[in-house]
């Protein structure tokens, strides 16, 4: 799954990619992303787009506490539709997840035993869908908005390399109807499964796992 990312941290690079004014005064994260931690994700708002800061979490609107017992960073596109964490955020909010690069875990193949990093061939930004939601402190009164990256089947290079799973990357022409959000339930599982962006990776060995079995099986997170 992908718990880790590299922001895109250049401010000219981010308007370019995304024609979008960045508030002077917003700071954008430097190197990875950790769940729980604060990162920028492209929302629609009164008929245009808008940049907020984010944390990578997404608490469920019902949450009784601010983090979850359970991981809430990636959601399968297998269960958007009936696992209450999802169900609600998926219907409307959703959001495009700027990603320099992704990292995950590898027991098999060339590298077995490593944490990989994967990038576009040509270094251009990926973007990711996601859904987001607002939680709202019963004592403090403290609003927090975060969000999820949603993650589905990998493509055949990202498989080989070793990993099951890969954020849902969108190509530009399929942001606004993601967005939008005009379809309902299943239409918007098939859009998104139908709109992925054809992406031929480039995959780098990075550190090593500290728990690394060569025994686990290929399907085991880290």
């Amino acid at each position: 799954m992908c718990a880790r990312y590299g922001a895109l941290e250049e401010f000219n690079l981010f308007e370019r990619t995304y024609r979008i004014s960045l508030p002077e005064a917003m700071v954008l994260p430097k190197g990875i992303v950790y769940p729980h931690t604060s990162a920028p994700v492209i929302v629609a708002a009164s008929n245009q787009r808008e940049v907020h800061l984010m944390n990578y979490s997404l608490v469920p609107a019902w949450s009784k506490t601010r983090k979850p017992k359970f991981a809430t960073y990636n959601a399968r596109i297998e269960e958007v539709l009936n696992k209450p964490s999802w169900r609600e955020p998926f219907k409307s909010r959703h959001c495009l997840v700027p990603v320099q690069f992704f990292i995950e875990s590898v027991h098999t193949g060339r590298f077995a035993g490593h944490n990989i990093g994967i990038s576009a061939k040509d270094h251009h930004p990926l973007t990711a869908a996601g859904i987001w939601d607002t939680w709202t402190d019963r004592e403090s009164g403290e609003v927090v908005e975060s969000f999820a990256i949603i993650t589905g089947e990998p493509p055949a290079d990202v498989l080989e390399a070793g990993h099951d799973r890969c954020p849902i990357f969108l190509p530009e022409n399929s942001w606004g109807p993601w967005l939008d959000g005009n379809l309902k339930d299943k239409e918007l599982v098939e859009f998104l499964k139908n709109s992925r962006e054809v992406v031929e990776f480039s995959f780098e060995q990075r550190e090593v796992l500290m728990s690394y079995n060569p025994q686990l099986s290929l399907f085991d997170d880290e």
